[in-house]
């Protein structure tokens, strides 16, 4: 399935930012409009494809932060919180996705042959779960290709297999992480050896793996936003303005104290200043 094929129907959607996705169910199903064969939320599909875009964004920048920091472990979670965003917003961009609805969750999904969105029930109580394994489900087809595979979560069938939650989950509960003040990120890996990793871009531990995924599913997303933005100019007038700010915030890199002292002057503070890494990877999206 060329990756042209997903986002050509976002070509008449309009934006609308005034609701989510479950709130507009909530209303439509209030006002006895709510037919499950057929939902009306194209007009929402942008904005909530965006935010989510957004948030998965604000994660990255706020883990290079902490592994600049040294801290590592909590920028894992963080990171992963990124990726997990990125998979919202693809599955929303493929037509097949979770929403929370009601007291549980719901699948979405556009049927193709009448180009009309359903509601079908989700059989689990694990977004996370479900949601990776909507992200495999609905781009499988990329497996073969070197450029996107690495975005594709693991099917658990083959060992060794990554499984995102359960890395995310180790970190974050078990005792074997969170040692900073020793000078290692675990038991067994050295703050130095991260800074290495995280430098020079090669990995050699599963935490690490996150990176390469990150780095491919974003790269995934660019290239199927900017499909979108080519055929919608109200998206692309949205887009346009989160890149800008993406740009500005990226310039400062090679932060100056001329540039400090213009910033205090203006009170135009940016979040942090990107590493070398970031900044050489979001050049490499666009």
């Amino acid at each position: 399935m060329p990756l042209y094929d997903i986002t050509s129907k976002f070509q008449n959607y309009t934006y609308n930012d005034n609701k989510t996705i479950s709130q507009a169910l909530v209303d439509l199903n209030n006002t006895d409009q709510l037919d499950v064969d057929d939902l009306q939320i194209q007009e929402y599909l942008l904005h909530e494809i965006l935010t989510l875009f957004k948030k998965a964004l604000l994660n990255k920048f706020s883990a290079d932060l902490l592994f600049q920091k040294n801290y590592w472990s909590w920028g894992f979670v963080t990171l992963y919180y990124s990726n997990f965003y990125l998979s919202q917003s693809l599955n929303r961009l493929k037509g097949d996705f979770i929403v929370r609805y009601g007291r549980g969750m719901k699948n979405i999904q556009l049927n193709t042959n009448d180009n009309k969105y359903k509601l079908i029930n989700a059989n689990s109580s694990d977004n996370h779960k479900k949601e990776l394994e909507k992200l495999r489900e609905n781009y499988a087809f990329l497996l073969s290709d070197i450029t996107y595979k690495t975005a594709i979560p693991d099917d658990y069938q083959v060992r060794p297999f990554f499984n995102e939650s359960k890395v995310r989950n180790d970190i974050n509960y078990t005792l074997k992480y969170y040692q900073e003040f020793d000078r290692n990120f675990t038991c067994g890996i050295a703050i130095n050896e991260c800074q290495e990793s995280y430098k020079s871009n090669t990995f050699s531990h599963d935490e690490f793996k996150f990176l390469e995924i990150s780095d491919s599913r974003f790269k995934l997303i660019y290239h199927l936003l900017n499909n979108i933005k080519g055929d919608n100019a109200n998206f692309e007038s949205k887009f346009n303005i989160l890149s800008d700010k993406l740009s500005k915030q990226l310039m400062y890199k090679n932060h100056k104290e001329y540039l400090k002292y213009i910033e205090s002057i203006f009170k135009q503070h940016t979040f942090h200043i990107p590493s070398e890494r970031i900044h050489t990877q979001f050049k490499g999206y666009k």
